[in-house]
């Protein structure tokens, strides 16, 4: 059975042309079982455009795979896909859910969900963050590495995507595990954790704890995997739950000790109320040139309870953000339940998808591909639907990406030629 993490389904597309003058797909590459299954995670790039990620289930023991796809030498011939590595679903872990991301030293980095020991807290492991080193020989056997194996309750288990800071360190959350506190009593409300690289080749990487959710009755629990940084070097992220509501989340800001050894401080920069500000987010945020901050939303009290697209603006001069909703999605054709974290282009315009609504025969709809341009003076932001999943997709799977091109590039969970998943383009 496919596991995901809070419902954090992103990304789930059809691979046929899109009706009614919406944006068109192209299928890249359709997943057979034995090559993956359930392709998960955002895509990754090389500089000669092959695409990188992973496979939830399906390859050699069906328990994953990492995958590369190479692009034809000439326009419009076929892609070729090499599994860079099968998982065995023991010591090297089970389950890669959130994709890979490229290191400073040409490896690829990624964690799986399950898998890493024989925990019993956790029916056979935690979870794990892996190295995957290219080979030294060209057409060689990749090689995969465990950095650290998550152990359960206080240290943190199922850990999300992880993603590089400016100091060359792993960062990234686990939805659970963390001091047994208020509401998490039983295994802890989630973590933000460190990877420090060692210092000499060959050497052990160290896991820190660089904060555990919640510090205090109103703070955010379960924070969603999807994380990102300012150019300050701030983490930033939200909180499936928690808040003053209690229940409706949070976006959340951790700021860099100043001194060595120091604590990173939490800031809760908004408290999801369930209302017109909406509540439940999903994925995660994304930081913009100017450090404004933009997410989604999955549920609002208002149109149909189908969602909102938000922006934090840091303060002027005050101690307080200010939070304000940009589009409120109203079900129907017009999408619902935003599911994922949204993605620039060059000119500022934003993309992501809806989980609900669109058209086809899905309940509540199939799901949506949208986008989201910035007013030009003053005016509002103009959401336009790219895409409806109508009746050959549903429900999104896998976080969207800009490409160089101009072309978004994502997943499907189901569908391609086996219906086990395929990868895409979209023209936006």
């Amino acid at each position: 059975m496919r596991r995901t993490w809070f419902c954090v389904f992103l990304l789930a597309i059809a691979f046929a042309t899109a009706a009614n003058g919406q944006s068109s797909l192209t299928t890249v590459w359709s997943f057979n079982g034995a090559n993956g299954d359930g392709p998960s995670g955002p895509l990754v790039f090389d500089s000669s455009g092959a695409i990188y990620g992973t496979t939830e289930i399906g390859g050699a023991s069906s328990s994953g795979t990492v995958f590369k796809l190479t692009p034809p030498a000439q326009p419009g011939g076929a892609w070729t896909e090499n599994v860079l590595y099968s998982f065995t679903g023991g010591n090297d872990g089970r389950q890669p859910s959130h994709g890979v991301v490229f290191g400073p030293d040409g490896a690829l980095y990624g964690t799986t969900y399950n898998g890493g020991g024989t925990l019993q807290a956790c029916g056979g492991g935690c979870g794990l963050v892996f190295r995957l080193a290219p080979p030294v020989q060209p057409g060689g056997a990749w090689s995969q590495t465990v950095i650290y194996a998550f152990q359960g309750v206080y240290d943190g288990q199922n850990p999300g995507p992880v993603i590089f800071g400016q100091n060359g360190s792993l960062y990234g959350v686990t939805p659970a595990g963390g001091p047994a506190a208020f509401s998490c009593r039983r295994v802890g409300c989630g973590t933000v954790f460190e990877l420090t690289p060692p210092a000499k080749q060959g050497g052990s990487w160290t896991k820190t704890v660089l904060y555990s959710f919640p510090r205090t009755s109103t703070d955010g629990r379960s924070p969603n995997p999807d994380i990102a940084f300012d150019t300050q070097g701030n983490l930033y992220g939200t909180t499936a739950a928690g808040g003053t509501s209690n229940y409706y989340g949070t976006v959340f800001q951790l700021k860099p000790p100043v001194k060595a050894n120091g604590s990173w401080m939490e800031t809760v920069l908004h408290n999801f109320t369930g209302g017109s500000d909406g509540g439940y987010p999903i994925g995660g945020v994304l930081v913009g040139a100017n450090g404004d901050v933009y997410g989604t939303a999955s549920y609002s009290g208002v149109a149909n309870d189908s969602g909102t697209a938000f922006r934090l603006t840091p303060p002027s001069g005050g101690s307080s953000w200010t939070y304000t909703v940009i589009h409120t999605f109203t079900g129907g054709t017009d999408g619902a339940a935003p599911a994922s974290t949204p993605a620039f282009d060059q000119n500022g315009n934003l993309y992501a998808t809806t989980w609900n609504g669109g058209t086809g025969s899905c309940y509540q709809g199939c799901g949506t591909v949208f986008k989201l341009a910035p007013p030009s003076k003053g005016e509002s932001w103009t959401e336009t639907v790219l895409t409806s999943l109508a009746n050959s997709g549903q429900n999104p799977n896998a976080s969207m990406v800009v490409f160089r091109n101009g072309l978004l590039y994502g997943t499907t969970l189901y569908l391609g030629t086996a219906n086990l998943g395929s990868a895409f383009t979209l023209v936006p």
